[in-house]
């Protein structure tokens, strides 16, 4: 039981209050001053309300007492509770210990990281469950946060370690303890791999439609077709080469769906066809949601008949009372292709065709390799927890020369590798593991003439590079040269 006593602040007034409850044979727990509400809050033991009526009317007949009465918590209480609750929240552990190293508050997963009941690890010295750190040692004086990488109970952990102070009578700031933060490395990658996996519908499209990423005419218009496909209820042929980003894309598609017409139930069920029968596939046909078939070109004849039968049955989303079914095809190899090489049925694929979505390779989207390096070398720099590199003028120029017949896949190895090269926070073009004749025929002089080959590079470089920067200005300024020497380069080469 708790009691706010409104009252004066004067000398006195905690020591009258007390006085009236020795009569009531009152244990007293509990005593909190406010000064700045002019609050005195008393904590016991529940009492009977007779008891509780005659002490409040005792307490009120004291001189400067203007109210009294009966709350749940006392301030401090509210605040304690509240920071547990907040403590609790927090995905890591957290210690509190006292400058001799013992356990002052502690949560219930740093108990459980510590292998200990949660009430037999408070007042004890923590060193007893960490043994490798002697806390009582630590000189806190300075401040400073410690970190320090330890193994408790078979599990690598980083410990964050931050004095806390409070302030004496004289106005200064007294070290009284440290707040222990217990992180580990398994809770923090599944953190990370759920940031990553956020399907809020603001979100879930940003990668690819990021201003600074999606600069390409081809990547727009994939883009355009892809959103339109959200209000769609058909189903999905979605083909491209191989690491274009398919899967990903599709992924990012089902949660803006997901989101936009309130279906947190559905489900993305992606899946092989190659071994596909009719009943595995009816169990997936039966879940609300989306169905995704991986390698569409090696489904059995078998069940591309039952599955074109039951795409021709399917009722409009309009007269289904639950989420309806979407089938998504995926592919490496275009419709011809499909057709004529694979001898997918012609039926089927018209069936399917319901929505044709085409993810352009990476040759076909050099504008947005700019970007696509930066998202890629700032996700691997947070990992690493490092300063995020940045690409030289003539790093980016390779990249843009590259074929990059891995696509996204090669990009992103090409990319980590440089990673571990960095100098001076920057990745040059010698870093990259690629090279920017890797297309082109061996060099050689033209004519036995230095300057015939030079022209001819220049001319070669020069038309690859124009349509990335349809304008003199903009290449000139990604050239760093005058507008006027690539305006005449360009009319010498014949390139405009």
């Amino acid at each position: 039981m708790r009691l706010e006593v409104r009252c004066e602040d004067r000398v006195g007034m905690a020591r009258e209050i007390l006085d009236l409850l020795i009569p009531y044979h009152i244990d007293m727990r509990r005593i909190e001053v406010d000064s700045q509400l002019g609050c005195l809050y008393v904590g016991f033991e529940d009492i009977g309300f007779e008891k509780l009526t005659n002490l409040l009317a005792d307490i009120r007949r004291l001189r400067g007492v203007s109210d009294v009465k009966t709350v749940h918590f006392t301030p401090s209480e509210r605040e304690q509770n509240a920071l547990l609750t907040l403590l609790e929240a927090l995905p890591d552990g957290v210690v509190a210990v006292d400058l001799k190293g013992r356990v002052t508050m502690a949560t219930a997963q740093a108990a459980a990281d510590l292998k200990v009941a949660l009430d037999e690890l408070i007042q004890q010295p923590l060193q007893l469950f960490i043994p490798s750190v002697a806390f009582a040692r630590i000189d806190w004086s300075s401040g400073k946060g410690v970190s320090k990488r330890v193994r408790i109970n078979g599990q690598l952990m980083l410990l964050e370690m931050q004095p806390f102070f409070v302030t004496n009578e004289a106005e200064q700031q007294v070290c009284a303890g440290a707040i222990i933060h217990l992180r580990s490395a398994k809770r923090l990658g599944r953190q990370t791999s759920n940031l990553r996996k956020a399907s809020h519908v603001d979100s879930v499209l940003s990668g690819f439609l990021q201003s600074n990423v999606t600069k390409s005419a081809a990547m727009q218009r994939c883009l355009a077709f892809a959103q339109a496909y959200i209000e769609s209820d058909q189903p999905m042929l979605l083909t491209g080469e191989f690491a274009v980003g398919k899967k990903r894309l599709l992924q990012a598609l089902f949660h803006a769906w997901q989101e936009q017409f309130l279906e947190p139930e559905a489900t993305l069920n992606v899946v092989s066809a190659k071994s596909l029968s009719s009943q595995s596939l009816m169990a997936y046909l039966a879940q609300p949601g989306w169905c995704a078939l991986t390698h569409i070109e090696a489904l059995p004849v078998a069940t591309q008949n039952y599955l074109s039968e039951w795409l021709a049955n399917q009722p409009s989303q309009l007269y289904q009372e639950r989420a309806p079914t979407r089938v998504i095809g995926l592919s490496l190899y275009d419709s011809n292709a499909l057709q004529q090489e694979h001898q997918l049925g012609a039926s089927f694929l018209y069936m399917l065709q319901g929505f044709n979505l085409v993810v352009p390779p990476l040759r076909e989207r050099k504008e947005d390799l700019a970007g696509l390096a930066c998202d890629i070398l700032q996700e691997a720099a947070e990992r690493k927890a490092i300063a995020v590199p940045k690409l030289t003028k003539e790093a980016l120029v390779t990249l843009k020369m590259h074929t990059w017949p891995g696509n996204l896949k090669e990009l992103e190895s090409c990319l980590l590798q440089a990673l571990d090269t960095v100098q001076d926070g920057e990745i040059s073009a010698q870093a990259l593991p690629i090279t920017v004749l890797s297309e082109e025929k061996t060099v050689g002089l033209i004519d036995g003439s230095l300057d015939k080959t030079v022209k001819a590079y220049e001319a070669e470089l020069l038309r690859k590079l124009y349509p990335q920067y349809p304008s003199t200005r903009k290449l000139a300024k990604f050239l760093d040269v005058s507008h006027s020497s690539i305006a005449n380069k360009l009319k010498e080469y014949g390139i405009v």
